[in-house]
């Protein structure tokens, strides 16, 4: 329910302001840490606190709502697809993405077989499974290490 937002709230505004902070960095990284290291990032400390904020992140979500499936590894390759590699609208539009796909699958979860409910990772499951397959095998056959 909505008390939940207040619990993980704090996290949520700790993580995304860490990870916000770092947009530049990130995109550095996209070139490579060589390359990146060229360009004045300290690759080390900067990969130490996107571990960080996406830990922290990570915990926050899961502890509210269970593992919820492959959103998290899905959707940020879908909205680079479509939008670009730039961190600085990747991170929020993958924020948005991600939560308006979780309204949908939670909306057929609840009426699919309604009066009954499916569990919310059944659906993004049955999404999330297939599409991550497709990157992978996009990735494998393109020999690329960005999806």
């Amino acid at each position: 329910g909505w008390n939940y937002i207040g619990i993980i709230l704090p996290f949520f505004i700790i993580g995304s302001l860490i990870l916000i902070m770092n947009t530049r960095e990130l995109n550095a990284m996209t070139f490579g840490e060589d390359r990146a290291k060229h360009l004045g990032v300290d690759v080390q400390r900067r990969k130490m606190w996107i571990l960080i904020a996406g830990s922290i992140l990570t915990g926050a979500a899961v502890a509210v709502s269970g593992t919820i499936g492959f959103v998290g590894l899905v959707i940020p390759h879908l909205v680079r697809r479509i939008w670009g590699p730039d961190h600085r609208h990747l991170l929020p539009l993958s924020l948005l993405v991600g939560s308006g796909f979780l309204i949908l699958a939670d909306l057929v979860a609840r009426t699919i077989i309604a009066p009954s409910e499916l569990p919310i990772g059944v659906i993004t499951s049955l999404i999330g499974a297939p599409a991550f397959a497709l990157i992978l095998l996009r990735r494998r056959r393109v020999g690329r290490t960005d999806a």
